[in-house]
């Protein structure tokens, strides 16, 4: 399966800062062939940036937060969406149609559709079952 502009969730950026998370080697694998443009330019919106550096200052403190922040915003192979109105309407409808969805998960999957992309790797079962939307976890090789 060649997969190209997918988007990455919030878990896959998780995994691979975290040594002691339980999908850690596959997270950095993903986020890995990202970095070497494997993925074509992945997507992420400025929702799921907030969720990254947010949990890594939690978790790691400033400095942390401010390379990783610093280290996504200069990626040449990582597309940043910014949320625009239209995808802030849809995602409420979908935040109240799947109780399974965070806010954030439910902007992105308005925000895949608007975009015309299917495919998400991501950690978060939330994502399986919504229509038009392929939830991955390993790079296919």
């Amino acid at each position: 399966m060649n997969i190209k502009n997918p988007f990455l969730d919030t878990t896959m950026f998780i995994a691979a800062a975290f040594p002691k998370e339980k999908h850690h080697k596959e997270g950095k694998e993903i986020i890995n062939a990202a970095e070497e443009g494997i993925l074509g330019k992945p997507v992420i919106t400025d929702y799921i940036l907030d969720e990254i550096v947010t949990f890594v200052r939690k978790k790691k403190g400033t400095n942390a937060s401010i390379e990783i922040l610093d280290i996504i915003l200069s990626s040449p192979n990582l597309t940043l969406t910014k949320v625009e109105n239209k995808h802030f309407e849809a995602g409420i409808q979908i935040f109240k149609t799947y109780e399974r969805l965070s806010f954030t998960d439910a902007i992105t999957v308005a925000t895949m559709r608007d975009l015309n992309t299917k495919t998400i790797y991501s950690f978060d079962s939330g994502f399986d079952g919504i229509s038009g939307i392929i939830r991955l976890t390993t790079i296919e090789k």
